[in-house]
């Protein structure tokens, strides 16, 4: 499936703001076959980091966090994290904890 412009620009504006806070090597991947992560980028100790982006108009729900859990171990990654510039569901909310997933509102 293609990306909007929206879901290319948020992207874009979540890897600037990733290395304005000091993350290192911020690789945007997003599009057909990303395996559920947006970026890519390593942080202190060079831990990875894989980072799924939604940009919507409504909470964000519990596929994101699947998606970026799935894109942890197939990128070998120690952290994920889903960014949005909304919220997210309850259930998003109760799925990323139990999974260890950062989640990242209004980001």
């Amino acid at each position: 499936m293609r990306k909007s412009s929206t879901g290319k620009r948020y992207e874009k504006h979540c890897a600037r703001k990733m290395r304005w806070r000091g993350w290192l090597f911020v690789r945007r991947i997003g599009g057909a076959g990303d395996f559920g992560a947006d970026i890519i980028a390593r942080g202190f100790l060079l831990s990875k980091i894989v980072v799924q982006c939604k940009h919507y108009a409504r909470p964000v729900g519990v596929k994101a966090v699947q998606e970026v859990c799935a894109a942890r171990l197939y990128y070998g990654a120690s952290r994920a994290a889903v960014a949005t510039n909304s919220t997210f569901t309850r259930g998003a909310r109760k799925l990323a904890q139990r999974c260890g997933v950062e989640l990242w509102q209004r980001y």
